[in-house]
This record gives structure tokens, C-alpha cells and sequence, in this order.
């Protein structure tokens, strides 16, 4: 497997995990900043290493860590991570970060990174974020950067970065720590059918051909043709439950936060991604193709029901009907009423529709959430155990439709099903489960994670 590493340009973990990872390598560490009392490190090298970065960042910790009060301030430390490394390297890093490329291949530096500064201010989103950023950096550093463009790097770091991992436990899936930037990774573009895909274990940037009979270019040009894609890896624990499979809302999203939108094959088809999301069981009269459910934007309660002219009927864009279809919110809706919604969502929409795979996904994670708790009778754990299995396995039948070749293929599913096909007795289907898991995260990063957790369920 031909695997592109890249060692980030600058890095900084989340407040929560400051007093617990090293700030250099993001492996657990004791090692305490004899100074600020907050940054840790496994080893007195990565001490040493990470230093000259740190040394504003330990200033501002020893002035004001006890009254910030902020309960995120990473994108501030990374401002003044990324200041610091510029008077060192001005941008330009002294040793290769890049690994098992060509050296023909032009190595990107600081100056290259797009930051999207004028785009900033029409971004309710990036507005928000730069002026709780503005007032952080004021807090914690006063007037000491007031000669230099804050919003240009802040714009650098905001679309730029990366979300670093590690793996916590492959059935509880994997934690972003922190955040880094990677100087030639960024150069690429975004592709919902990318030809790299991250096999990232650590805290560098590793990339593999998505077709791995492909060798990586040799020339520059070439190389910059590749693309990624910036919808992470479902490794991680998802806390949205429309996260798994990407819908046109979520690319719009997508675009708003980025500054650009996809080309590729998938989302030029537009028309084959309205089917997919949100065709119906019920057929259009005149030339027999799913209507397709849509939004009513005149009453917000309401959705109408049209034919989108798929096999050129004289009934496109016509409203054939309106109908009221309530939907599961992240409430605290009760379950019986999120079961009734699904019920209603089920009736009306096909069985392989990305929007009843959505609602079908939010219920459960109330399964799930429910399970968790501690105040439920025996009864009632085994039956929403075995509507939990049941809507999985639904979930999965999707997914191998529409994520079956992807990295994006969400393997925390398949082990939570596992857990509660265990918790029955059911331990073959649970084996089943599990050896499909493995499989997923072999094909992405082959033998560089430690497997053990998985295979003594097997």
C-alpha cells in the first residue's frame, strides 16, 4: 500500500485534553510545563521539540489560566503556535515534512495556504468564530501581535486544518484531541469520490490511493490533480446522527463553511441525488417514477410530493400532494413518539432513501442513549436491545448501498450492533458483525492499529 505521510507544520490539542496528552505527539503524557503547570508531554525530547511553540502559549497560561474562563480557546493557541513558527522558518520549514513522495514534487509552504480573508466578514459562521478568536487573543496576549494580519491566519487556520485522532478503542470508536495544519496536504481539492483516502493513526497526515493498483505522481502537476475528501472519517464517534451518508443540505453546509463547491461526478448529478434522498413509495400517475419529497417552503409544517421529470413526464414540477410528516429532533422526545414518526416515515418514503436511513439513524441513538441508563427494567432492556439490532441491520443494508467502498463507512455502527447482539446470546451474528469491522479497518490502515479488542470477540 503506497501511503503519502506528511508531519504537520503546527499542532494544538483541545482544552480538554491539555493536562492528559503530550502537546507535541498527542500520545497520553505526565510530563507538566514546569512553568504554566497546564501543557504535559510523554518525554522530555517532545518537551524540548515543542518549545520554541509553546513559549508564547506558557507566558499567557502563567498570566491568566486561572480566570479565562474559556471553555475553547484552540484556534487563539494555534494563532500563537503558527506566529511562532513563522519567525522561525518564515513559513517555510527547514527539513521535509512530506515522506514516500517524489522530491521533484514542489512542497507547499505557509504563504500558499488560501485563508479566504474578505470572505470572512460574510460568514455569519466565520464572523462569529473570528471575533470570539479576536477577544481571546486580546485576552491572552494584549497587544503583542497588533502588527500583524490576525485575520489572515486565522482564515489560514479555520479552513485549513485538519482534526487529529487517536484510537481510544476501535469498538468505542475514535477521539479528535486536537487540531493540525499540514502544509501540502491542503494543497488538495475536495471530492466526494476522492482518489486519496486518510489512513491517519497518529498525529501525521497519511494518505493512500483510493485505487491501489495507482502509483503516486512523479511530477508536480500531476500530484496537485489528486483530491481528498474534507468530510472526515466516520471512525470517529458520531455525534450527529445525519453525519454517515452526505445529503445536498449537508453539501450546502458543506460549501458555506469551505468557499467552494464540489465537482465531482456525484454531486454534479443532481437530479440522481434527489432521488436518492428523499424518493417515495408512491408513484407519479402518469409515468409510473417515485415522486420525490420536498420541502414546502410557503408552510414549514407541510412537505409537497412532485415528479421530477426523471423520465421526461408531462407532470414535472407539479405539486401532486402536500403532506405533514413530523420528524425525530434531537429532544428529548419520547420514544414511543419517535417510533410513531419513523412508522409514518417508513409508509412513505423507499426503503433505501437517504432520509428515512437519517430518521432511522437518530432512533438509534436514542436506543442507544436509553440503553445507557441505568433506571431501566430487564424487560425493557431486552426490548429495545432487539429494536436496536433490528434497526441496525436495516442501517447497514444502506450503507452497503451507498457506502460500501467508502473510508466514510461508519465500522462504530457495526460494533455497537455487535455489543447488543452479545448482550442477548445472539454471539454468531455478533462474530459476523465484528469480522466486517475488522475488515473495514484493515482496508484502511492495514496493520499499523493495534486489532486485539476486536479479535478476542471473534
Amino acid at each position: 500500500m503506497a501511503v503519502f505521510t506528511e508531519f504537520p507544520y503546527i499542532a494544538a490539542l483541545k482544552e480538554p485534553y491539555l493536562g492528559s496528552y503530550c502537546s507535541t505527539c498527542f500520545k497520553p503524557a505526565k510530563i507538566k510545563c514546569s512553568k504554566c503547570q497546564i501543557i504535559v508531554y510523554c518525554n522530555i525530547q517532545c518537551q524540548t521539540n515543542d518549545t520554541p511553540f509553546h513559549q508564547l502559549e506558557c507566558q499567557a497560561y502563567r498570566i491568566s489560566s486561572d480566570q479565562h474562563g474559556f471553555s475553547e480557546a484552540v484556534l487563539t493557541r494555534m494563532i500563537a503556535r503558527v506566529i511562532s513558527r513563522l519567525r522561525i522558518d518564515g513559513g517555510k520549514p527547514e527539513h521535509d515534512l512530506c515522506s514516500n513522495i517524489s522530491p521533484s514534487i514542489r512542497r507547499r509552504s505557509w504563504a500558499d495556504l488560501l485563508g479566504h480573508r474578505d470572505e470572512i466578514f460574510h460568514s455569519e459562521r466565520h464572523l462569529k468564530q473570528w471575533l470570539i478568536t479576536k477577544q481571546q487573543v486580546e485576552f491572552f496576549f494584549g497587544n503583542q501581535f497588533d502588527h500583524i494580519d490576525l485575520l489572515e491566519i486565522f482564515g489560514k487556520l479555520l479552513i485549513n486544518r485538519f482534526r487529529v485522532g487517536i484510537h481510544e478503542n476501535l469498538i468505542d470508536g475514535r477521539v479528535a484531541i486536537g487540531w493540525a495544519i499540514y502544509l501540502t496536504t491542503s494543497l488538495f481539492n475536495h471530492s466526494c469520490q476522492p482518489d486519496l483516502l486518510q489512513c491517519s493513526y497518529d498525529i501525521n497526515m497519511r494518505l493512500k490511493l483510493a485505487n491501489g493498483n495507482q502509483k503516486f505522481p512523479q511530477t508536480t502537476v500531476e500530484f496537485n490533480e489528486l483530491t481528498v475528501s474534507y468530510r472526515h472519517q466516520n471512525d470517529f464517534r458520531s455525534t450527529n446522527t445525519s453525519n454517515y451518508v452526505p445529503t445536498r443540505r449537508q453539501r450546502r453546509i458543506f460549501v458555506s463553511f469551505f468557499f467552494f463547491n464540489c465537482h465531482c461526478k456525484f454531486c454534479a448529478d443532481d437530479l440522481r441525488n434527489r432521488y436518492a434522498e428523499s424518493a417515495t413509495n408512491r408513484l407519479c400517475e402518469r409515468c409510473g417514477d417515485s415522486l420525490v419529497l420536498q420541502e414546502d417552503y410557503h408552510d414549514s409544517t407541510k412537505s409537497i410530493l412532485t415528479c421530477l421529470g426523471r423520465r421526461k413526464c408531462q407532470k414535472t414540477e407539479e405539486i401532486v400532494d402536500r403532506v405533514t410528516i413530523p420528524k425525530i429532533q434531537n429532544t428529548e422526545q419520547s420514544v414511543d413518539i419517535c417510533e410513531e414518526y419513523l412508522e409514518k416515515f417508513e409508509q412513505l418514503l423507499h426503503p433505501e432513501s437517504i432520509l428515512l436511513l437519517q430518521q432511522r439513524e437518530k432512533l438509534l441513538f436514542i436506543y442507544q442513549k436509553l440503553l445507557n441508563q441505568c433506571n431501566l427494567e430487564e424487560n425493557q432492556q431486552l426490548t429495545f436491545i432487539h429494536r436496536a439490532i433490528q434497526l441496525g441491520e436495516q442501517l447497514i443494508q444502506v450503507y452497503d448501498i451507498y457506502l460500501k467502498h467508502s473510508s466514510v463507512y461508519p465500522k462504530i455502527v457495526l460494533t455497537d450492533i455487535a455489543l447488543l447482539c452479545e448482550r442477548i446470546g445472539k454471539n454468531e451474528k455478533a462474530k459476523e458483525l465484528y469480522q466486517k469491522a475488522i475488515d473495514l479497518w484493515r482496508a484502511d490502515y492495514h496493520d499499523h492499529i493495534d486489532y486485539r479488542d476486536l479479535m478476542v470477540k471473534l
